[in-house]
């Protein structure tokens, strides 16, 4: 019989450590305060889709006792998702290892690790916590965004309805075809009107994504979709995008989001688009990707020139990347305002010809400063053929072993004397950052204290070393040196 646990007079913990007990209780209307509790060290198939609302002061959980390796549910590829939870306001998931395959290479259909939904009614569903899972082998070698290891979405006749308070951290995800983390809301939106205006509708509140570790995805690792304020922070990203293109990370129909202190690496492949570490998509406002780890992509950025407004791409530390840095997407279009890129390292390694712009994408709207583009060998580097470029403004960025730009009116053509460059590998501290202090700038470098003043800078470098806006060095990490005689 399935065992039951009463904590209180209206909450009850449902310990599971048995088939038939997963079957008992996997179709559960929970009350507030209950919990399922899976047994560790044991192993369930199937799907867990209870359903019920908790409340602030007793969330719905589901979670793990006794000891031992997590507990394991697998769907199997029959099911949608190992964990669905539908309508959920007050639930938190925790602690579960989760598989959705048949085993197969092939497409096995729209499956997920954790799927959670909003269906029939509409309104706000607040509080929904996934942390500390391991997700792994849904699905078959397929790409697509509609699936993979932990998604949330709104059906698309729901017009009314978010997800607010929505935090998914500390997970792991991996060898999932599709997408690893997403979300999708139809109905939510931006829109950047002719006249300067913003309209926007229905975006989620409140989401936060953190310290997952996502490798070897289908498509994206991390597709951040509509919201207002979301926070993606201390991720890594790796390998994403095998069996289709896709940046590792980007972002759509989003207002204020900040892409901060991740690692993308590994998003290589053959295709001609969509191969970057980090991606500011359109349909977005006020964008910040800051304080990030990209090595080893095809290209550090994409930026697209569709609708998109006020992105600031900023200390941001790039090595590696091995057609270029900067790729324009949507190369006909002209939409895109207002982006802003500063203090930004960049290095390059010899016999990787790689490109500023790489493809020939033309930059559009978009002012450079205070950045440093480090090329190890002047026979493999280049601008790009289109580096000119459409209202485009370069000032006081610092070139090595690649030609400045024509139209830089401040060009520092110099070795930046970096500490000790190009020797970062992978998967570092992302709570510090401090595998980048390679990329300091030894006494002499003449990026000390050179850089241009940029109001609303974020006060800090990639390493959290507070900037003075007056005395303040190019690139992405300030010179930490005692007694350096500045300039």
């Amino acid at each position: 019989m399935l065992l039951m646990l009463t904590v209180s007079c209206f909450a009850t913990d449902y310990q599971v450590s048995t088939q038939a007990e997963f079957d008992a209780v996997k179709k559960r209307i929970l009350q507030p305060g209950d919990a399922i509790l899976l047994e560790r060290g044991k192993q369930f198939t199937g799907m867990l889709t209870p359903t019920g609302t908790g409340t602030e002061a007793a969330p719905i959980r589901i979670g793990t006792y006794g000891k031992g390796s997590r507990p394991q549910i697998h769907a199997g590829g029959t099911n949608e998702a190992a964990v669905r939870l539908c309508n959920p306001s007050y639930w938190e998931v925790q602690g579960l290892e989760l598989t959705n395959t048949d085993g197969s290479d092939i497409d096995q259909g729209s499956l997920f690790g954790i799927y959670v939904c909003a269906e029939g009614v509409e309104g706000t569903y607040t509080h929904v916590y996934i942390d500390n899972c391991y997700v792994h082998h849904v699905n078959g070698k397929v790409a697509g965004k509609g699936r993979g290891g932990i998604h949330i979405r709104v059906a698309d006749s729901l017009q009314k309805t978010i997800f607010d308070d929505l935090r998914i951290t500390n997970n792991r995800i991996e060898d999932v075809g599709g997408v690893g983390i997403g979300n999708d809301a139809r109905h939510s939106g931006v829109d950047l009107l002719p006249d300067g205006g913003l309209f926007t509708e229905n975006l989620w509140t409140r989401v936060y994504v953190a310290g997952n570790v996502l490798n070897r995805t289908g498509r994206n690792c991390i597709i951040a979709r509509a919201s207002l304020n979301a926070i993606y922070e201390h991720n890594i990203l790796a390998n994403s995008s095998r069996y289709d293109s896709g940046h590792s990370i980007f972002c759509f129909d989003t207002s204020g989001i900040k892409i901060q202190y991740n690692e993308a690496y590994g998003n290589v492949g053959s295709d001609t688009q969509d191969r970057g570490g980090f991606d500011a998509d359109y349909n977005c406002v006020d964008t910040v990707i800051q304080y990030n780890y990209s090595h080893d992509n095809e290209w550090f950025c994409g930026i697209m020139k569709k609708k998109n407004r006020n992105v600031i791409i900023r200390y941001n530390v790039s090595q590696n990347e091995k057609q270029g840095l900067y790729w324009y997407g949507f190369e006909n279009d002209t939409d895109c305002e207002s982006v802003h890129i500063y203090n930004n390292t960049h290095f390059v390694k010899a016999g990787l010809n790689s490109s500023i712009f790489p493809r020939g994408r033309t930059p559009l709207n978009t002012i450079f400063e205070n950045n440093i583009f480090y090329f190890e060998n002047p026979d493999d580097s280049s601008l790009g053929l289109n580096a000119a470029g459409i209202n485009c403004y370069f000032t006081n960025n610092l070139y090595f072993n690649v030609v400045p730009h024509p139209a830089d009116s401040n060009p520092i053509i110099a070795d930046p004397l970096f500490v000790r460059p190009g020797a970062v590998g992978s998967n570092i501290n992302l709570k510090t950052m401090d595998a980048l202090r390679g990329y300091q700038l030894q006494t002499g470098s003449p990026g000390i204290n050179t850089a241009l003043p940029v109001a609303n800078n974020g006060g800090l470098d990639i390493v959290k070393t507070a900037v003075d806006p007056s005395e303040s060095d190019i690139g992405a990490v300030e010179c930490q040196e005692t007694g350096v005689q500045r300039p």
